[in-house]
């Protein structure tokens, strides 16, 4: 059983819907790769627009101080990077495992139902 169906798909094969400014995205930058870092570049800044319009208090609340807000937002992308390769790893080592297991009971003649398991 295939897991590969529940990962988000890129965001490219989505159909767009960000605008003007999603269009001059694409016209400077034309290669996949460099349009998709300014995707990122451009979220990161919005979320980090977004977190300034907090104050002191609430942003030490979240964990996050007005001084660093900017390191601190690219820090959180980062851990969420690693999450979600740390996720496909577990899925792919899963799948494998349940794909040998399956073979073995086609070798034995058995019928086993196989789950996979989503990692936190």
């Amino acid at each position: 059983m295939t897991m590969t169906a529940n990962v988000p798909s890129p965001v490219l094969s989505k159909r767009r819907n960000d605008g003007l400014i999603g269009l001059w995205g694409r016209i400077i930058h034309r290669e996949r790769d460099a349009y998709e870092r300014w995707l990122e570049e451009r979220d990161l800044s919005v979320v980090t627009a977004c977190l300034l319009r907090l104050n002191e208090r609430q942003l030490n609340r979240l964990g996050f101080s007005r001084a660093t807000l900017g390191m601190d937002v690219e820090d959180l992308a980062e851990r969420a990077r690693q999450d979600a390769r740390i996720c496909m790893e577990v899925l792919r080592i899963v799948e494998d495992q349940d794909d040998e297991a399956a073979l073995e009971d086609q070798r034995r003649g058995q019928r086993g139902d196989y789950h996979a398991i989503a990692a936190e």
